[in-house]
């Protein structure tokens, strides 16, 4: 639950003290081309500069507490308040640049992404990417899961199976991995459980062929798609010519759903670390987000991908494809004077934020931004119940 009135609300963060505050500083870098969106999570500053690490084409999961399951990216606001609800209260950014105004700063929950590098980058066929894996169980210190591929820690997982799953595990139920090594984990039944290391014990295997597969955060409503740079190609500027996602109420792994209007990812120039390659105001270009198919209300996994028409990249570059739930925006129309969004009085719709969002915000400019301009920005949230 979330706050039974305006009394509620203060009586809960001036007496309870269930309210947080999160600063954001970053730092641009290059040059910010006009018209572009960017997520700053690749620039220096506070929180950590992401990389966007693991294995390509493996979905990797992003945590307030495990961040990309290397480095912690996102802010820590205050960790799970189930069956509480966490809402953002207020939001204030501040660009100080020399040129590129005005600007628009969206915070949004990184869900995941998709590594690319090497081949998966310049090639020109279709990406298979991997949401899920067949399992064994046994017992270590509670169940424990071999598979092939390296799952984040905290990774939000369903179940099924050919025969019968193991003991203590149901279909179409959420559970978290606790991560052992690259290729076994442990399971929780709630996020709390899998932060603290309370995990299910072993009774038995199970009969039959398991699987697991990957959930988002949010469940996939309100999800959104996007190409992020990390370290620009040497050239080329593809199309994204073939796609296939599953929308919230597709059947998992169908990818019946594809993204519409075989956007641009531009030239490989532009496709320095944190620009959203497809926005912009070229031809072909969409931004921030790819434009989903008619009717779908969010992207629950993303299952193959292909970049064919246009140029080739070339090179070396390292690219995400990260799935996002935006929360709110703001604008901000000058540099230097700090910009400020109230949610309850001012924009009335106090967005939740799920236990365990990692917090990124996303940045456009109308001009070109100067290079080693700071963003500032700043979020105020509380709970309730």
């Amino acid at each position: 639950m979330g706050y039974t009135s305006d009394d509620d609300m203060i009586n809960q963060m001036t007496v309870n003290g269930k309210r947080g505050r999160m600063d954001f500083v970053k730092s641009t870098a290059p040059v910010h081309t006009a018209g572009g969106w960017h997520m700053l999570n690749g620039l220096n500053g506070n929180p950590n500069q992401g990389t966007f690490p693991g294995t390509d084409l493996l979905f990797q999961s992003c945590w307030e507490t495990s961040g990309d399951g290397t480095v912690v990216i996102g802010p820590q606001h205050g960790g799970a308040v189930s069956p509480a609800t966490k809402h953002l209260l207020s939001l204030k950014a501040m660009m100080v640049a020399a040129a590129g105004a005005p600007w628009v700063a969206m915070l949004v929950d990184l869900q995941g992404y998709y590594r690319m590098s090497t081949t998966n980058v310049t090639g020109t066929g279709s990406r298979t990417l991997i949401n899920s894996n067949t399992f064994t169980a046994s017992s270590s210190s509670g169940l424990l899961l071999t598979y092939t591929n390296d799952f984040n820690t905290l990774t939000k997982v369903r179940f099924t199976t050919t025969t019968t799953l193991p003991t203590g595990l149901s279909l179409a139920t959420d559970y978290w991995l606790v991560r052992v090594s690259a290729t076994t984990a442990r399971v929780a039944t709630s996020l709390a459980n899998a932060i603290a290391g309370t995990v299910i014990a072993f009774t038995d295997a199970g009969t039959g062929t398991h699987t697991l597969r990957i959930e988002t955060r949010s469940g996939g409503v309100g999800n959104q798609a996007m190409f992020v740079s990390q370290t620009a190609p040497a050239t080329g500027g593809p199309n994204l010519t073939a796609s296939a996602y599953d929308d919230v109420l597709s059947t998992p792994g169908s990818g019946t759903r594809a993204f519409q209007g075989a956007p641009n990812m531009g030239a490989a120039a532009d496709a320095y670390a944190c620009r959203i390659l497809h926005s912009g105001n070229a031809t072909g270009r969409f931004g921030p987000f790819l434009p989903l198919q008619a009717a779908d209300t969010g992207v629950a996994r993303i299952n193959s991908f292909r970049w064919s028409t246009g140029t080739a990249y070339t090179g070396s570059g390292v690219i995400a494809l990260a799935i996002v739930k935006p929360i709110a925006e703001i604008p901000i129309p000058v540099s230097g004077i700090m910009t400020e969004r109230d949610l309850r009085s001012q924009l009335v719709s106090l967005p939740k934020i799920d236990d365990g969002a990692c917090l990124q915000w996303m940045l456009f400019g109308t001009g070109a931004t100067t290079t080693a301009s700071p963003f500032m920005g700043v979020a105020e949230f509380g709970w309730g119940g």
